[in-house]
């Protein structure tokens, strides 16, 4: 039966009317969020926060979506052409909400957008007003000076209303600029049970068990990518909604690369395949790495390499517990990192160890995988607290290019040809094991140990996975 368009919309719109939230979004947790910030501002100030943009990919097609991480952790709002204001000093209209009008012809093919009705109902906003009417509307509900907390650099076209309204002309005088980054860097840095709540330990649950599920699927002759697949399967059919960051499958040579992602080379009989993969879940990014032989048996120099990162890695983890510094930790993994490559006849001193490692150890994780947070305060490092979340990776990478480095470290080109032989037989060995490690009261909890870290374990898992 043929219908009209208007016909037919007139059926869809009742559907269109029902604005759903994602499962995992608790709304208390994001005002008590924004109370807690809001504690924090000086009187007198506003707060305004702008959402990302979209971005075309090519001709009429986006890319994926997602919101800025500050705005989305003070909000839940998801959505595009949208500003969150907050201000602390007003009696009823403290939290603000512009968003994108709705369009019952557009959301016939793009499903429906929350509104003013949902800003207001679903998302909690005191009131709530169009995006379009942000610069003629905003300025009723705040005072004439003070201090604007925004962070310029997200969105360009807000940037440039904010600074027609609050930095130009004679209101200019009135307003000095104050970036809340570093307000919500430190709340985000410590998390609390909101954070688990929405979603954190559930991102890192889902990678682990696609770590896993591509450890008993990889076998010489597939594809990188292939393996790739296997890790997104896992991750959307857990309900994951994207990657935490591109998947790096790297095998043989490629696993010396650090950020590979192009993931487009066959895996060979006798090599390792590095596997740096993390999904996200309510916005929270997991970081796992795992490194595995490809024909599920690590040969003599594949399992001296890995032992000694693996080494590394546990004396960290033992380490860690409130008041240490993370600087603490990377020393104690190079000691082991040196102590190994010197046993293995790689180097002659500890610090040479450097030429191998490549990268850092450690990073915080949270909404970014590499997410917020100063590591040093006032000049000193700061200690770890309970709440604290970040990665402990320490890794081994032997390259054409390490003897080059060597060279730069005073080694003759007589030692230099004599590693170039002994050292033909680990090339191409890239070795990297991460997890995501949280300070407890007393000490700490490793969140994704439920992918097989051990050698063992490893190549039960992937002989008996099959």
């Amino acid at each position: 039966m043929f219908i009209k368009p208007r016909a037919f919309l007139l059926l869809v719109l009742p559907a269109l009317q029902a604005f759903s939230q994602p499962l995992q979004q608790d709304m208390d947790v994001f005002a008590q969020r924004r109370a807690e910030f809001i504690k924090q501002l000086a009187p007198q100030s506003v707060a305004i926060f702008a959402c990302k943009p979209e971005y075309i990919r090519n001709g009429d097609v986006e890319y994926e979506y997602r919101q800025e991480s500050n705005f989305y952790y003070l909000s839940g709002f998801e959505e595009p052409e949208s500003i969150l204001l907050l201000n602390p000093a007003a009696e009823r209209y403290r939290y603000i909400l512009f968003v994108r009008r709705r369009n019952f012809s557009s959301e016939t093919w793009q499903g429906a957008k929350a509104g003013i009705e949902g800003a207001m109902g679903t998302f909690r906003a005191d009131t709530a007003l169009t995006f379009q009417d942000f610069q003629k509307l905003a300025q009723t509900f705040l005072p004439k000076s003070g201090t604007l907390h925004y962070s310029f650099g997200i969105n360009l076209k807000i940037d440039e209303m904010i600074r027609e309204m609050f930095l130009e002309g004679p209101q200019g005088e009135s307003w000095s600029v104050k970036d809340p980054a570093p307000i919500l860097a430190e709340m985000r840095l410590i998390k609390n049970d909101g954070d688990w709540e929405m979603g954190f330990q559930k991102a890192i649950d889902i990678s682990a068990r696609a770590h896993v599920e591509a450890m008993k699927a990889i076998k010489p002759g597939m594809y990188e990518y292939e393996i790739q697949a296997v890790f997104e399967y896992v991750y959307r059919k857990s309900g994951s909604p994207r990657n935490g960051y591109p998947c790096i499958i790297g095998s043989g040579s490629n696993s010396g690369i650090l950020h590979y992602d192009r993931n487009t080379r066959q895996m060979r009989d006798g090599e390792v395949v590095l596997m740096d993969c993390g999904a996200e879940y309510g916005y929270y990014s997991a970081d796992i790495t795992r490194t595995v032989p490809v024909n599920g048996k690590f040969t003599q120099e594949q399992r001296a390499i890995y032992q000694i990162v693996l080494d590394a890695q546990n004396a960290a983890i033992r380490m860690v517990k409130p008041g240490i510094i993370k600087s603490a930790l990377d020393s104690a993994m190079m000691d082991v990192i040196g102590a190994g490559l010197i046993g293995l006849g790689f180097i002659k001193e500890k610090n040479d160890a450097q030429v191998f490692t490549l990268h850092g150890f450690s990073h915080w994780i949270g909404l970014e995988v590499h997410d917020v947070g100063k590591t040093i305060v006032n000049g000193k490092p700061r200690p770890l607290l309970p709440g604290m979340v970040f990665t402990l990776e320490p890794g081994i990478y032997v390259r054409p290019d390490v003897f080059d480095k060597l060279k730069d470290r005073k080694y003759t080109d007589e030692e230099i040809e004599k590693l170039r032989a002994e050292l033909e037989k680990y090339m191409h060995i890239g070795i990297r094991i991460e997890d995501d490690i949280v300070v407890t009261e007393t000490g700490q909890r490793n969140l994704s140990e439920a992918a097989p870290r051990d050698i063992d374990a490893i190549e039960s898992l992937m002989k008996n996975g099959r």
